[in-house]
């Protein structure tokens, strides 16, 4: 029996649509995967550095731009990025940030001079701000809605992914070809990503026109710009960095002023008047803070107690290993819990592995119970700052609110890499061999405790938010009920008498109550006979 052409076009385009799923997850998780073991390769070769003749006449501050070179482009282009994918073509934009990022790490690799491999590093920011909000928002605007949680926890844990199999390999590379080789594996994916481009669905835009708002955009990135710097050089250049300060407000300033009277503005302020997207954001940014803050201080303190760097990557292989498994788990917990159930959860797992952390003397069993509860609260932070962020935008607003969030996550990132630095360099309360690492440990600790709290309060939080609109009762059901109704009105309709009936019609195409005009009451009607009701004659015999 030979099936219908219409048959065969809906097997089809299924089968179409599910290769297009597929290929949307597996570019949506290898973006993240390569972002996160970039960022890792970064920590890496600034431990590597820092114990090697290469790199051990320069202070940690300076050895750490090799991550903030990176993090303030990523921290300044994000919102925007992930505004113009949304504007002009969600792939588009992807597969021109995977160009920059990886013509960035080829420069990387190559250059000599430190200078150079800093502006290399910028440019891999630069592309790297432009795959993640387009990455995700293309996920999510071709997935229907019952998969895009999945989704999410996909993308999350993917990042996990990539730092595990960065600690894995990365030692390996660092320690028989050199720290420039650990920016290899990032060009070899980017390229195959670039391929894989091709066979993905040009994506969802918003119907725009008119020029999107350039000056608003650079006046952001340079705003974000000048706060991760200040950030980076206050120890080095003391008060100066009011004056960064103040620049960095005025140019914040204008770029949301920009955003007020722009048709395409750069930020899309219809977000932050969502307190949903807000809390979300502010999670996010605690999480950026913490897990890359712990990221920075693992290898240097095992580096610090001499080990190599085989060993190194050893050590911080079960942190990535707990981090995909849990980032798995949490993506299928996240219905019951709730995104800031996973936070709290998190946070608690955090704070409570850097307290077992600090009661240790060295490399223990403890420690390494201690770096797994880590990759756990991490694995759970992931996926739940995600969703809360993400969702809590519209559909499209997806790669806005990506980006934003990501933003987020970044400039928290960049403020916790300056600020461990700043206290393993200069440790402020804590006295020892280990006092500055120690130090850095507990500000993690802290952290922890600020994110847990602002979870908590979101969760005992009962008052709904303006913006979300709850529908009591799904719309089949609300269908099926009127058909029910209008089924019970043509029923007693048919047992009046003929000449007392209403005329049946269509409840599709009857007239709205609210604007049927109301018949004329001026005339008096006769009265009419007494009728027997319609349930006459139903019990014995009429006369």
């Amino acid at each position: 029996m030979r099936s219908s052409p219409a048959a065969a076009g809906a097997a089809g385009t299924a089968g179409l649509n599910r290769r297009h799923g597929v290929m949307l997850r597996l570019v949506g998780a290898g973006v993240m995967l390569t972002v996160m073991a970039d960022t890792t390769a970064t920590t890496l070769a600034v431990g590597v550095l820092r114990y090697t003749p290469a790199g051990a006449g320069m202070p940690l501050g300076d050895l750490v731009w090799l991550t903030s070179a990176a993090f303030i482009p990523i921290a300044a282009l994000l919102a925007t990025a992930g505004r113009w994918a949304d504007l002009f073509g969600r792939r588009r934009v992807l597969a021109v940030g995977l160009v920059v990022f990886v013509l960035g790490g080829i420069a990387t690799v190559t250059v000599e001079s430190w200078s150079f491999v800093l502006a290399a590093r910028a440019v891999q920011g630069a592309g790297a701000a432009a795959m993640i909000p387009a990455s995700l928002g293309l996920l999510l605007g071709e997935l229907p809605e019952s998969q895009r949680r999945g989704a999410i926890a996909l993308w999350s844990s993917a990042s996990g992914l990539g730092c595990l199999l960065m600690q894995a390999g990365g030692g390996w590379l660092a320690a028989t070809v050199g720290w420039r080789a650990l920016f290899i594996p990032d060009v070899v994916i980017g390229v195959a990503l670039l391929v894989a481009c091709a066979a993905l669905p040009p994506g969802r835009r918003t119907q725009a026109k008119g020029r999107p708002d350039v000056l608003g955009a650079w006046l952001l990135a340079a705003g974000i710009a000048v706060i991760v710097l200040a950030i980076s050089k206050a120890m080095d250049w003391g008060m100066d960095v009011l004056w960064l300060a103040v620049a960095a407000l005025a140019l914040l300033g204008g770029a949301f002023a920009q955003a007020r009277h722009h048709r395409l503005p750069a930020i899309d302020l219809a977000l932050w008047r969502r307190p949903r997207f807000v809390w979300g954001w502010l999670a996010t940014w605690g999480f950026g803070a913490l897990s890359y803050g712990l990221l920075t201080v693992q290898p240097l303190y095992l580096l610090h107690l001499g080990y190599p760097m085989l060993e190194v990557a050893m050590w911080l292989t079960p942190t990535s290993v707990a981090v995909v498994v849990t980032s798995v788990l949490a993506g299928r917990l996240i219905k019951r819990v709730g995104p800031y159930g996973l936070i709290y959860a998190g946070s608690l797992l955090c704070g409570g592995a850097c307290v077992l952390v600090l009661v240790q003397t060295g490399p223990t069993v403890w420690g390494l119970i201690a770096s797994v509860v880590v990759g756990m609260g991490v694995g759970a932070l992931a996926p739940g700052t995600s969703v809360a962020t993400t969702l809590a935008a519209r559909p499209h607003q997806y790669a806005s609110a990506v980006g934003a969030a990501t933003m987020a996550r970044m400039v928290g990132g960049a403020v916790g890499v300056a600020v461990v630095s700043v206290v393993i360099d200069h440790p402020f309360f804590m006295t020892g061999p280990f006092a500055g690492l120690a130090g850095a440990i507990a500000l993690c600790v802290a952290i922890s405790v600020l994110i847990g709290a602002l979870a908590l309060t979101k969760i005992t939080k009962t008052r709904p938010d303006p913006d979300d609109v709850m529908v009591k009762v799904p719309r089949r059901l609300l269908l099926e009920l009127r058909m029910t109704l209008a089924t019970v009105a043509a029923e007693a309709d048919a047992l009046l008498p003929a000449e007392t009936r209403t005329p049946v019609t269509d409840p599709r195409t009857a007239p709205d109550p609210r604007t049927a005009v109301e018949p004329r009451t001026d005339r008096v009607p006769r009265p009419r006979a007494a009728e027997p009701g319609p349930l006459a004659g139903t019990r014995g015999h009429t006369n």
